[in-house]
């Protein structure tokens, strides 16, 4: 998300009180309303399905509760996944039609909202081909381009990603064991992609991310 649409929506939903949730918390349910529009100012969380065996199946998307709560309160359908804390979160909650308001209001930023939306889209078709494929390394890969354009800051061809997310977390949203996603980890540094020092991910060349992902 762009610097600038990120500042005009903590701008309009600082307006509201901010709410705390625990890790490992289940904010929304399969089959429950939202009941309004969440911005989240601090931690992330998970999305996933629960199977009738009682698997879970996950779902990589950044940033979820704000932007699921968002396609609730266009279309008025009922949240299909769970959403889950990975830490402690604070996030702030605006009425559905005040969030209407504001956006029709603001038809530019709308505007970009809805692109960053359909952009998230193509990255979870891309998401759902690695799952296929079983490549343990392009799913990580994959996790860490999300992350990068999500929580990135560029400085030239590199992205510093700013949130600290651990090994056993990546396993969690990309169905990995811990021990594999270490190994993987280490392949994207030994191949230059990255640089896990002191446990920040820094993408080394975006270009050439994306070039493994075929994403350009």
């Amino acid at each position: 998300m762009k610097e600038e649409t990120k500042k005009n929506l903590v701008d309009f939903f600082s307006k509201y009180p901010l709410k705390k949730y625990k890790k490992g918390q289940i904010v929304v349910e399969s089959n429950e309303n939202f009941k309004g529009v969440y911005f989240v100012k601090s931690g992330y969380l998970r999305v996933y399905d629960v199977r009738a065996e009682e698997k879970e199946s996950g779902i990589q998307l950044f940033n979820p509760w704000f932007y699921l709560s968002l396609i609730s309160a266009k279309t008025g359908l009922k949240s299909r996944h769970f959403i889950e804390t990975m830490s402690p979160v604070e996030a702030w909650m605006a009425p559905v039609e005040e969030f209407k308001k504001f956006l029709k209001d603001n038809p530019k930023l709308d505007e970009e909202i809805n692109k960053q939306v359909m952009e998230n889209f193509l990255d979870l078709t891309t998401f759902v081909s690695q799952l296929i494929s079983g490549n343990a390394y392009l799913k990580v890969a994959g996790l860490i381009y999300s992350l990068a354009r999500e929580y990135g800051v560029a400085k030239g061809k590199e992205v510093s990603i700013k949130v600290k997310i651990t090994h056993k977390q990546i396993g969690i949203l990309t169905g990995l064991t811990r021990e594999t996603v270490t190994l993987q980890m280490l392949k994207l540094e030994k191949n230059k992609i990255i640089d896990n020092d002191k446990r920040q991910i820094v993408v080394m060349d975006i270009k050439e991310l994306k070039k493994l992902l075929e994403v350009e």
